[in-house]
């Protein structure tokens, strides 16, 4: 077995070798990255195709986003209606895509904390279904690819340069760290706008 493949937790690895592609095709419409990056250190040592995982958990993950997106649009409004909470942040994420627009939709897998409130507050928004998955889909290529191809990255660099050595053991660590980091990167600006105005119409809102 791959030095790397020893690294991972062996309940998560028996889940991978038991069901596969299914578990990360579950773990794309949980919108588990722990799951992506554990894919992508298992694709690196040979137990899935690197490119069909990405498209998988690409499946997923737009699945996800248009399930919430279309509850949004037909039951979004009379969810909302006797919940004033609710509908304070819905109008928080509607001022926030009249704002920056479809960065919204690119980023919301990235906006942790937000990628169920997202997609069902757009639904209930004006914006056609077609742009809707256009930019759902280009999002979901930078996050799927973000996670699986981060834990591809780095499970080669650590069964290179570690081999059989008992830091293997540490690999889990060192992945998520990686991912987080890369991850992170890509969206930085975007979290730190959406948080700070996010904020801002949180403040905004008149004490009841």
């Amino acid at each position: 077995m791959s030095p790397v493949l020893d690294g991972i937790n062996p309940q998560i690895l028996q889940l991978i070798q038991q069901y596969g592609y299914w578990l990360m095709a579950f773990g794309a419409i949980i919108e588990g990255e722990t799951f992506l990056v554990a894919g992508g250190v298992a694709a690196q040592a040979g137990l899935f195709h690197l490119w069909g995982l990405i498209a998988l958990a690409l499946v997923g993950s737009t699945i996800h986003d248009c399930t919430l997106f279309f509850i949004g649009r037909f039951f979004g409004k009379a969810i909302i209606k006797k919940r004033p909470l609710l509908h304070a942040k819905a109008q928080g994420v509607l001022g926030l895509f009249e704002k920056y627009g479809v960065l919204i939709i690119i980023g919301l897998r990235f906006a942790y904390g937000f990628r169920t409130i997202i997609p069902s507050v757009l639904g209930m928004s004006k914006i056609p279904t077609k742009k809707f998955l256009f930019y759902d889909l280009i999002g979901g290529i930078l996050w799927s690819s973000t996670f699986i191809v981060g834990g591809y990255i780095f499970g080669a660099a650590i069964n290179k340069f570690l081999g059989d050595l008992e830091m293997a053991s540490e690999v889990p660590f060192y992945i998520a760290i990686g991912a987080v980091i890369l991850g992170s990167a890509v969206f930085f600006v975007f979290i730190k706008f959406f948080k700070r105005n996010k904020h801002k119409s949180d403040d905004a809102e008149p004490k009841q």
